[in-house]
């Protein structure tokens, strides 16, 4: 079992990984009202390895956990510790408060930071772990939470919904809060097919639009922004409070036209479980009205017009949100993604020879003929043309020169 490190009502205000063009080796909670002096717990059973002043964090706090209940070490960090060295203590149990003086808590403004170090306390490097996934399921502290039973235990979740991270490329925006509580699905009015990568290119050229994260055919997720920045993607409220995802796709395509781009979709579906599972949204559809009456949860860029400033109307009345919800509740159930299949093989066809029969693309013809009549049907009319053109230049030149002559007749005269 795990728990919290802080009390209901705190929330996740910046997550681990990439933030404000560097990575973030941990995870900061904060709550409405302000935290400072608010407690802090230990999230498993341990002993208390470190504790007291550490550079950049005021005081800090070290749980080591031993290897029976999963090992590893946490650092709660901009606190006042309220335990000693090598003290026990256990999960849920209160080690400490978080520090509300900038003078002493490291310069910042009062929160928790808590890091997940997979062995003992290294610097920044691959053996930090995510804490939201290391929390998943964690009950909050004086919660009493039933046993689950091995057969139906939810397996933990470790994807952050990131193939390839891209966003050091885009230099405007600003910082925004989190958590956000509104997802807004988009496309790029793009032909599937097309990269994200090109996408982004030519944002950071235009400097026209972004998002979050992208989704190309491929499936493959491609980080455009930190979800602690402001995106431009819808008006600006919008662009403040939510978390954009867009697909390469158009908003005119048909309900059996998204459902043959499986990849996409999936890929869609893991951002938004993603989202769902760390900002705690629900995997619901909302209405333009229910957008506007600021409830949480999944909707479009049709939907955003409530907000003002935008008239765009992606991803279509056709999306299949029914599909990508249903997915992103699996995936934050633990499902893998289902097999996707893979269409026949076309029939191999005939080469084509100048011999091949070949019918008329002309309305109403029902002509047929070798490729080869067809080629000299074209090099004819060139040829035709030409002569046409040719000799119209001709009688053109001829009847100009004739003109000329009619006209000096004419100022002749009027002398």
């Amino acid at each position: 079992m795990v728990t919290m490190p802080v009390d209901k009502g705190f929330y996740v205000t910046s997550g681990f990984g990439p933030r404000w063009g560097t990575h973030h080796w941990g995870t900061d909670f904060g709550c409405d009202g302000g935290s400072g002096g608010k407690p802090i717990y230990a999230v498993k059973d341990g002993t208390i390895a470190r504790v007291g002043p550490a550079t950049g964090f005021g005081q800090w706090i070290g749980v080591d956990h031993p290897a029976s209940n999963g090992g590893g070490e946490t650092i709660y960090g901009h606190i006042i510790p309220e335990v000693s060295l090598g003290q026990q203590v256990r999960e849920g149990q209160r080690i400490g408060r978080i520090d509300p003086n900038r003078a002493t808590n490291g310069g910042v403004d009062p929160h928790l930071h808590l890091e997940w170090h997979r062995y003992s306390w290294v610097p920044p490097g691959p053996d930090r772990l995510d804490p939201m996934v290391m929390l998943k399921g964690a009950r909050w502290p004086g919660e009493v939470k039933a046993p689950v039973s091995e057969s139906t235990e939810v397996k933990k979740v470790a994807d952050n919904a990131v193939d390839i991270d891209k966003h050091h490329l885009i230099t405007f925006g600003r910082p925004t809060p989190l958590p956000k509580k509104r997802i807004i699905v988009h496309t790029t009015e793009n032909t599937p097919g097309t990269s994200s990568q090109a996408i982004l290119d030519y944002q950071v050229r235009s400097r026209t639009g972004s998002y979050h994260r992208l989704v190309d055919a491929t499936g493959k997720i491609t980080l455009a922004n930190t979800d602690d920045w402001q995106t431009w993607s819808v008006g600006n409220k919008g662009n403040d409070i939510a978390l954009h995802v867009s697909l390469v796709a158009q908003a005119k395509m048909t309900r059996p036209e998204w459902l043959a781009q499986p990849k996409m979709l999936e890929g869609c579906a893991r951002v938004v479980a993603y989202w769902a599972r760390t900002y705690d949204i629900p995997l619901v559809k909302l209405t333009r009205e229910e957008l506007g009456a600021g409830k949480h949860g999944v909707a479009g860029h049709l939907e955003a017009q409530v907000w003002g400033n935008t008239d765009h109307w992606d991803p279509g009345y056709h999306f299949p949100y029914d599909v990508v919800l249903a997915r992103a509740k699996e995936i934050n159930a633990g499902k893998s993604a289902p097999a996707v299949a893979i269409p026949p093989s076309p029939a191999p066809k005939a080469p084509l020879t100048l011999d091949t029969p070949c019918k008329s693309h002309v309305p109403g013809s029902k002509h047929v003929a070798p490729l080869a009549d067809y080629i000299m049907y074209i090099d004819r009319g060139v040829y035709e043309g030409r002569r046409m053109i040719d000799s119209n230049a001709k009688r053109l030149e001829a009847l100009e020169k004739k003109f000329d002559r009619l006209l000096e007749l004419v100022e002749k005269k009027e002398q």
